[in-house]
């Protein structure tokens, strides 16, 4: 077993230019913002650089990480690494999970450090190549992912989805795979049972069964490792999510990823399908003004293939009705207040209320807000409430009855809390929340669905 690499403590890098292969570390013990125009590093063969270590001309730099320890942050707020290419960053790095190895575009990047005033880390150490290399893979008999990982060649259109991001089946018949996915799978029934006994009074909500919420999905920003959850979404098909449009309103579907099957979002776990999107559609009625519809629907690159840690949750039927006190409950990875790891999902039991006699305080935000489009719900012990990051994650419910025995329905997608400043209630809060109804806006939804 090779030993650990160690990590660097005492590397000062401004500017600094390498070139060539070696390695580059540093401690995140500084006091300061650190490190601000980086770390140049470029292929050999530079004309206006003469490095000295070989003559051949290389196109583009490989870096490896061999030990990363930063501080873990949601959307990676604090202590980060940068990969810059041609001005751009194109990765954004924190926590303690190892980042998976980079290959250039071209033959220049840049590494920057930056660094809060509050906690320390033991810092990062990588490993930088130039090289002329077409993929991250150490053999011609193994094909790369889009998310990075190697798999053997003889696996790709194969009519299995062999890489997290489905890259693997891409350019082949779509007959070929289409017939290997698990299609059938009869929506609101989990593979994994979840907790739904009244559990002792937890601020914020509890930790969830591990995949025992298999439609809840995780929105992110494509550049951003491993922590770039910022809205929460539901599968409602093998291909198609139901978010909130206010998700939207800053970050260009493009630059967006969705990832389905996860507990942990920091975690390697396994089971865990990506995709990136091919088509999004948003009530053409929802302003931030008036966020009466705040409903959107995405289309996946690829159809996910349902395991027991991805399936469907049903929706209600057209004309179907939520009765007050009807128990539901709210998934995800908000930010939290005393209640554990916002990485894990975490679950909150809810009771459907009268709009007027629990969230009629919203009009002081939204005072254009139609309340016939919206769902109002009350944590049951006033503890726990959606969170931060928890915008666009499901309400749902089993409606028919037997409940305990019926299938779970989506009823609504969180929208915004009653107390705090739109769309940004903590957990801990006790405060009622809006969610986009589900019911009062199906037929947008179907049309959506048929148009996308």
């Amino acid at each position: 077993m090779a030993a650990t690499p160690n990590f660097c403590y005492a590397y000062r890098c401004n500017n600094r230019r390498a070139s060539g292969k070696g390695f580059l570390c540093h401690p995140a013990r500084k006091k300061q913002r650190g490190s601000p125009k980086g770390v140049w590093l470029h292929s050999i063969g530079r004309a206006n650089f003469d490095n000295g270590l070989d003559s051949r001309l290389c196109e583009r730099v490989r870096l490896d990480f061999e030990a990363f320890d930063l501080e873990t942050s949601s959307q990676c707020s604090t202590d980060i690494v940068l990969i810059r290419e041609s001005g751009s960053t194109v990765r954004t790095m924190c926590s303690d999970v190892l980042p998976k190895p980079y290959l250039s575009v071209s033959r220049e990047v840049t590494i920057v450090f930056l660094t809060d005033k509050m906690k320390s880390s033991r810092g990062f150490r990588l490993r930088f190549t130039a090289t002329n290399d077409a993929d991250l893979c150490s053999s011609t008999m193994q094909f790369q992912c889009g998310t990075a990982e190697c798999i053997p060649r003889n696996q790709v259109c194969n009519g299995r989805f062999d890489c997290p991001d489905g890259s693997d089946e891409k350019f082949c018949s779509v007959d070929r795979w289409s017939q290997q996915l698990v299609k059938n799978a009869t929506c609101g029934t989990p593979a994994v049972e979840p907790s739904v006994e009244m559990a002792d009074r937890i601020v914020g909500g509890e930790e969830a069964v591990p995949h025992s919420w298999p439609w809840q999905v995780s929105i992110q920003k494509k550049n951003i490792h491993p922590a770039a959850h910022f809205c929460g979404g539901t599968l409602i098909s093998n291909e198609l999510v139901i978010t909130a449009a206010h998700c939207f309103m800053h970050v260009q579907p493009s630059d967006v990823v969705v990832k389905l099957g996860s507990h942990n979002l920091v975690g390697n776990g396994t089971g865990v399908q990506i995709r990136t999107l091919s088509a999004y559609a948003q009530h053409s009625r929802f302003a931030i003004h008036d966020m009466t519809h705040d409903v959107a629907v995405l289309k996946l690159s690829f159809p996910v293939n349902f395991t027991e840690h991805v399936r469907p949750v049903c929706l209600p039927g057209l004309g179907e009705s939520l009765p007050v006190n009807t128990t539901c409950y709210s998934t995800g990875w908000g930010a939290t207040r005393g209640s554990g790891s916002a990485f894990l999902l975490k679950q909150a039991r809810l009771k459907v209320r009268h709009f007027d006699d629990a969230c009629s305080s919203i009009f002081q935000i939204q005072p254009r807000i139609g309340r016939d489009y919206l769902v109002c719900a009350v944590d049951e012990s006033d503890s726990a409430g959606p969170c931060n990051g928890d915008s666009g994650g499901p309400l749902v419910c089993q409606l028919s009855q037997p409940a305990p025995s019926s299938n779970w329905t989506l009823v609504g997608m969180t929208s915004m809390g009653t107390e705090v400043t739109r769309s940004s209630t903590l957990c801990g809060m006790g405060s009622s929340t809006i969610w986009s109804g589900v019911i009062p806006n199906r037929r947008w939804i179907d049309r959506a669905l048929r148009s996308l």
